[in-house]
């Protein structure tokens, strides 16, 4: 995971009233780290009750940004579902990680591609499925369980990761110690540019055999038959179409491009070195 800097972590607490309430621990935690280990460093906390609640906070630290530089590491805790389409808030009710995603994907927008965040739940690496590499990345870093975990866990390993992290200002050292102090693979960890390379291997392995391109031409013929187009291409086109790798390698970069902001921040270019070239090697990786 490469380097990024932080000044604030902003604690959404979604744990429901009267259980162990793992997000003001840490909250206590993080400002006695300020005091003594990180100066400056802010803690913004706030309980997430409901769906307006927390779009309300996304709101707010979007404002913090812009008007204060406010840069926060962002910190969901709560209890993910059985499922894994998303969490439930304090008050009862659920947010699934695509309208989490719309949420917050303004926020790292706004943050020029740097808003890492962890989520503290159950399943909360099951974040990483609402994320689509046809739109703008909505986090920089996600840190996620891949399963079912208690509070003592969670407690316990981020508190490693947070003072770790701080007193370091090293990612790498941090999520050293965070895998250090659980069992193997219960974290889900991927960065947008490891993200982007691990969906490009999907795409190929699953879409672009020769059986997979045949069939993706024949629904490109029938779709394009249904439009009474005045020249309809034969399946044949198609499916040269789909295997012309230079047509293929434009459609990469014009992906890449939107997903890594490099429209809106064209230093990312440079920070983000994802190429075609790059993507077709971790293929075969």
């Amino acid at each position: 995971m490469s380097e990024n800097r932080f000044n604030a972590v902003a604690i959404l607490d979604a744990i429901p009233e009267g259980e162990l309430n793992t997000a003001r621990r840490l909250k206590e935690e993080l400002e006695d780290i300020a005091s003594f280990v990180a100066d400056g460093l802010q803690v913004y906390y706030v309980r997430i009750e409901t769906m307006e609640s927390l779009e309300n906070t996304i709101s707010d630290v979007l404002r913090k940004n812009r008007e204060s530089g406010f840069q926060p590491l962002l910190h969901l805790d709560g209890h993910g579902l059985v499922d894994e389409t998303g969490f439930a808030l304090a008050g009862g009710t659920s947010c699934n990680w695509s309208k989490l995603k719309d949420l917050i994907t303004p926020l790292n927008v706004a943050m020029g591609l740097n808003l890492m965040v962890i989520m503290a739940t159950c399943y909360g690496g099951s974040f990483a499925r609402a994320i689509r590499t046809t739109d703008r990345a909505p986090v920089w870093g996600l840190i996620g369980p891949t399963q079912e975990v208690t509070a003592g866990q969670v407690e316990g390993s981020f508190r490693i990761f947070y003072r770790t992290f701080f007193e370091s200002f090293s990612s790498s050292k941090a999520l050293r110690a965070l895998r250090e102090s659980a069992p193997a693979s219960i974290y889900f960890v991927t960065t947008a540019d490891n993200f982007f390379y691990e969906v490009w291997r999907s795409y190929k392995k699953n879409e672009c055999s020769r059986y997979m391109i045949k069939k993706r031409a024949l629904r490109m013929y029938q779709e394009a038959k249904l439009k009474n187009l005045s020249e309809l291409p034969s399946i044949g086109k198609f499916k040269k179409m789909l295997s012309d790798r230079s047509k293929e390698k434009e459609l990469f970069e014009r992906y890449r491009d939107t997903y890594f902001m490099c429209d809106l921040y064209p230093s990312n270019r440079n920070r983000f070195l994802v190429t075609y070239e790059k993507a077709e090697a971790y293929v075969t990786s």
